[in-house]
């Protein structure tokens, strides 16, 4: 079974951020074919966390703080490619999300690759654009209200 640790970008040794570099560099400009700046000085201000099966890193995603939109935002959600389906993202995006609700957060943007849009709809994110390109990728904006969310899994 796999661990769960959360850590502020300072917190972060020089094999942890190694790991995480390359396991988000092997997804989204390797596996993805997408030869864009993956480091965007985001990670400073972000809080990360990261899914290991020992000491192997097998996934991650970061929080960013609120933007002027009044929304936190989730991001590089990424998952070892023999560890998808086996529920590291859904369980990586739940910590994240109760982390969320208990800094009293209101709202969550992401930006969704365009396949994945019923995965996050399952979160309670909704589309508010319509698909486009990023990188050449398809993507599209998400939202969720916590609070609404919130509501529906008290009833």
């Amino acid at each position: 079974m796999y661990h769960t640790k959360w850590m502020a970008f300072d917190e972060l040794d020089g094999a942890r951020l190694y790991q995480l570099l390359k396991l988000r560099t092997d997804i989204f400009v390797v596996e993805q074919n997408c030869p864009y700046p993956e480091l965007d000085n985001r990670d400073q201000e972000a809080l990360h966390g990261l899914a290991y099966d020992g000491e192997r890193l097998i996934g991650c995603l970061r929080i960013l703080p609120k933007k002027p939109s009044g929304a936190v935002a989730i991001g590089r959600v990424a998952v070892q490619t023999d560890y998808r389906s086996n529920g590291v993202a859904r369980r990586l995006l739940n910590e994240a999300i109760a982390h969320i609700q208990g800094q009293n957060e209101a709202l969550i943007d992401l930006q969704a690759q365009a396949h994945l849009k019923q995965f996050y709809s399952s979160f309670g994110f909704k589309e508010i654009s319509d698909v486009y390109l990023e990188d050449g990728i398809p993507h599209l904006d998400m939202q969720m209200s916590v609070k609404e969310v919130s509501k529906r899994l008290q009833e």
